[in-house]
């Protein structure tokens, strides 16, 4: 077995149905790969779904585990693979029927490298997120992150990013067992990416993107509710990110913009983390939800709706940064040494 797909999943059988189905439909020998599908304690449908492609020409293989956390599934099913090379894949991710060939041919130009591909939103998911106007500008939101993702231009279109993504990522099973695998102290998906990352740039490899491997999100979070949930979960294990890494990782703005004010901060610091304590109290997150509903109704593709979004979307992140902060010590301890380094001395 040369290739494996490690496919976490966790309460999304419905999408890891059609991500399954284009990945037995590959152009690739079906002796030469395989699908390891690791059920993080879904208690649903999801091994129903995965014994519907257990006589595919490709072998489907289903592992289960208790919940605990992406990370975790990831070194579950990369224990599993019996492959050369890891390809990891998300539940809600559907590939080409050339997804091993682009890989492949990106790691021969390139030699022991982790490789992403390049994923746009699924025509159903775009659909649905071009009828509501948030929908609209969550388009816009992740066509503007692409943009500004910090990516140094190389030879055939392909790019080299400052970090990778786990939702679409080769690396062989060796340097995965180099770097050290994922952290399962990361309780659900979010920084846990960023934190192999940077493990694995410190061993000295090189992070490839190349566009030509085209992938579709079948991303069922199309409201700002959804959307708001998300990013608060993630905001909350950047803080396990600082408390994992504080010398590199507590001195930045989403850590120290959200943190309780400290006798250090300048007074416009301890301004704007009140006006997002106020935001992000119940109240005021009921009374933003109420002018939102008008402005979707009345004008929605006002400048001031897009702003409503922006800082509805701050404050659960700002939320989600107290959360982990809440949670674990040493990363509080790490944000009160990084504002008093910066702002003990003004």
């Amino acid at each position: 077995m040369r290739i494996s797909f490690v496919v976490p999943t966790y309460r999304r059988p419905a999408a890891l149905g059609e991500t399954l189905d284009a990945l037995i439909k590959l152009q690739h020998p079906p002796s030469d790969y395989e699908v390891v599908v690791v059920d993080d304690g879904s208690g649903d449908d999801t091994p129903a779904v995965a014994q519907q492609f257990a006589h595919a020409a490709a072998s489907v293989r289903y592992v289960h585990q208790q919940n605990a956390g992406v990370a975790k599934a990831r070194n579950t099913g990369a224990a599993h693979a019996a492959g050369e090379l890891l390809i990891f894949l998300d539940d809600d991710i559907l590939v080409a029927p050339d997804h091993i060939e682009r890989h492949l041919e990106t790691r021969e130009r390139y030699g022991d490298c982790l490789v992403n591909g390049h994923w746009e939103f699924s025509l159903g998911t775009r659909a649905a997120l071009e009828q509501t106007p948030f929908g609209r500008f969550r388009i816009g939101l992740e066509d503007w992150v692409k943009m500004e993702n910090d990516k140094q231009p190389l030879d055939g279109g392909r790019l080299r990013p400052s970090g990778i993504t786990a939702a679409n990522l080769s690396i062989t099973a060796s340097s995965f067992d180099r770097i050290g695998g994922f952290d399962e102290s990361f309780p659900f998906a979010g920084c846990e990416d960023q934190e192999f990352s940077y493990r694995a740039q410190l061993a000295g490899y090189a992070f490839i993107y190349d566009p030509a491997i085209r992938l579709l999100h079948n991303d069922e979070r199309v409201t700002l509710d959804q959307f708001c949930a998300r990013q608060r979960r993630g905001a909350q294990t950047s803080v396990y990110l600082v408390a994992r890494h504080p010398d590199e990782y507590a001195d930045r703005p989403l850590l120290l913009e959200n943190a309780p004010a400290t006798r250090f901060d300048p007074l416009s610091l301890r301004l704007k983390k009140l006006m997002k304590a106020a935001y992000a109290s119940t109240a005021g997150l009921a009374t933003a939800a109420f002018v939102t509903r008008l402005f979707e109704r009345r004008a929605p593709r006002s400048p001031m709706l897009a702003r409503l979004y922006t800082m509805t979307i701050g404050a659960h992140i700002f939320l989600g940064v107290r959360d982990g902060l809440a949670q674990l010590p040493q990363a509080r301890a790490a944000a009160y040494k990084a504002m008093r380094d910066r702002y003990g001395s003004a």
